[in-house]
């Protein structure tokens, strides 16, 4: 059956049930007429309810019906003058419900003057027109009414097509139109897919409210209709869709040249980051986009899946980024997703242990501290290197998970040696850049500190400088809080150029960490690279603030950082990361 075609198996039931009944009283009373166009009646039901059964109806079988009805209307009328007239008033309802309003009150006119002029036979000329006055009040009001569901029916069919906030296209349009092109594909034709997302949307809802954020998104997809508008002049099909918050998505099937590819992307880049005001409130907006092509057989969800891999990777490249989907890609993405598989498993049966990194003091000889360190007993797992697993497990929402598993187990180690509310040792905690949008990060750590027995005053926590990227007020609050339950926070990486030095006075942290690679740069060849250790020295006591060296490799880096009054040092010349008690023996060595 024709998918367009309207059906209502119950009308013909009831018609076919109605007939039959109409059939045998005119037998009865001696009408064939009535009686045969009863019957043919039926038989054209039982033919359209077959043709339904086996899935055949169509158009023309419905519109057949619907004249043989009005002619079996006449033909009453004909026969039966005001008694065949009351059947005008169901056939014309049966017009509203199957013709448009306009096709419905002319198909309807022209039955009721023919049924009138049939009925004449038994009705005098004042009875006629009397008659006619109630079937035009019939008409036009059911004309009106066809309008009025005509027009609702037109705002439902927009509404379910269109993005309430934008007007364009939503998803399930937007997936109707590629349904469409899957069929049509070609050589000649091809199809360019492109996701456009919004860098930091989140942030500036939670800045400015989520009234200014609809507006920027408004703001955006007329930049973007803006753009690609005169490409609809051309031959090209093309669909502009709001997908997702700030994800839009621009579909242009049809000849597409080399360079429509090419430059299609830094244009709406480019119109996005021209928005620099929106109700009088100065910003700066940045997004990503994600390109996929198609020239053969495709599915909709491939396609669709394939734009938002490019455009979430350009995303985590940079700001203004644009990334093509290629099967390198998504081999990447799904090793990310089987690395976030055994994340979940490492962590729901316990797989993860920890190693500590001694810090030794002034002299180099004594340990001070230490830096707990994360691996695990997975085999899959082990394969990869904390530094590639920990970033997708921030990228997948794992890591609040982990963090917690980390800091809980550094804390019963903690509790369970002789240096538990030791004040000349300190045990230092990588945590995520994540924690500090976490309100309650403070809260869990110092609740996890009383639960475990453990000194906060013991435990420094650590960040990446790059976790001062996106620094803002509530990151400093988290901060400041963490530090008032009596935990210090230390900046590791430092130096790799993500902080000014001015703006140290801004955060609240108590430790530098010197990044690798300056301390690797320190030699007798290279002593220039020192200059850069001296300054961070220098500023770092300006501020009052503690440094560790990371990464001494030899006896060369350590006399450097001696001789420049560095507070402490890790690094494989002094120990690479060992068991707990392997450290705890080293300490007991050199009180002996």
């Amino acid at each position: 059956m024709h998918k367009c075609v309207p059906f209502n198996k119950y009308f013909y039931f009831i018609g076919f049930v109605c007939f039959i009944f109409y059939a045998a009283f005119h037998i009865l009373r001696g009408n064939p007429i009535i009686a045969s166009i009863s019957i043919i009646n039926v038989i054209a039901i039982t033919f359209i309810l077959v043709k339904y059964k086996n899935n055949q109806l169509q158009h023309i079988h419905n519109d057949l019906f619907i004249a043989l009805l009005s002619l079996s209307v006449i033909a009453a009328c004909y026969e039966l003058g005001s008694r065949g007239i009351i059947y005008i008033f169901p056939v014309v309802a049966g017009y509203i419900y199957y013709y448009k309003a306009k096709a419905a009150i002319i198909v309807s006119t022209v039955l009721c003057t023919f049924a009138l002029i049939a009925s004449l036979k038994h009705l005098d000329y004042e009875t006629a027109i009397r008659t006619l006055v109630p079937i035009m009040i019939t008409v036009v009001i059911s004309f009106l009414y066809a309008k009025k569901v005509e027009y609702h029916q037109t705002q439902l069919r927009h509404i379910a097509k269109s993005d309430h906030l934008t007007g364009l296209y939503n998803r399930r349009k937007l997936i109707s139109w590629l349904k469409e092109k899957e069929a049509r594909i070609s050589r000649n034709n091809h199809l360019l897919f492109l996701c456009l997302g919004v860098d930091n949307f989140k942030h500036i809802n939670d800045q400015y409210g989520h009234s200014f954020g609809d507006y920027l998104l408004q703001e955006i997809a007329s930049k973007i209709e803006e753009q690609i508008n005169p490409l609809r002049a051309g031959d090209k099909d093309i669909v502009l869709s709001r997908v997702a918050g700030d994800e839009f998505i621009v579909g242009i099937y049809g000849v597409i040249p080399y360079t429509l590819i090419k430059s299609i992307s830094p244009k709406l880049l480019n119109c996005v980051n021209n928005i620099d005001c929106i109700q009088g409130v100065s910003l700066s907006v940045d997004a990503c986009v994600g390109l996929t092509t198609r020239s053969s057989a495709f599915s909709y969800e491939q396609v669709i899946k394939e734009v938002h891999i490019a455009m979430y990777e350009a995303k985590k490249a940079s700001k203004n980024q644009t990334r093509f989907y290629s099967s390198k890609l998504a081999k990447a993405v799904q090793e990310k997703l089987h690395v976030v598989e055994l994340l979940k498993n490492a962590l729901l049966k316990d797989e993860f242990y920890l190693v500590f990194m001694p810090v030794y003091g002034p002299t180099g000889s004594n340990i001070t501290g230490a830096e707990a360190l994360i691996r695990t007993h997975n085999d899959a797992l082990s394969s990869y290197t904390p530094d590639i697993y920990i970033p997708i497990a921030e990228e997948h929402g794992l890591i609040h998970q982990l963090d917690e598993m980390v800091i809980r187990k550094a804390f019963k180690t903690l509790k369970q040696s002789v240096l538990n509310h030791t004040d000349t040792f300190s045990l230092a905690i990588n945590i995520s850049s994540q924690q500090l949008k976490n309100k309650h990060f403070a809260t869990m750590a110092h609740k996890m500190a009383l639960e475990e027995g453990v000194d906060p005053r013991q435990i420094e926590f650590e960040l990446t400088e790059t976790a001062l990227v996106d620094f803002d007020q509530t990151s400093i609050d988290i901060i400041k809080q963490t530090k008032a339950y009596g935990f210090s926070v230390a900046l590791d990486d430092f130096g790799t150029g993500y902080t000014a030095f001015s703006q140290l006075r801004n955060f609240p942290v108590d430790t530098l960490k010197i990044d690798r690679s300056f301390t690797s740069n320190i030699d007798n060849s290279g002593i220039d690279q020192g200059k850069m250790v001296d300054v961070i020295l220098s500023l770092a006591h300006l501020y009052n603030l503690n440094v560790v060296a990371e990464g001494v490799e030899n006896s060369q880096q350590l006399d450097y950082l001696k001789h420049r009054q560095c507070d402490s040092y890790q690094g494989y010349y002094l120990s690479k990361p060992i068991s707990w008690s392997t450290m705890i023996e080293l300490i007991e060595e050199k009180r002996q």
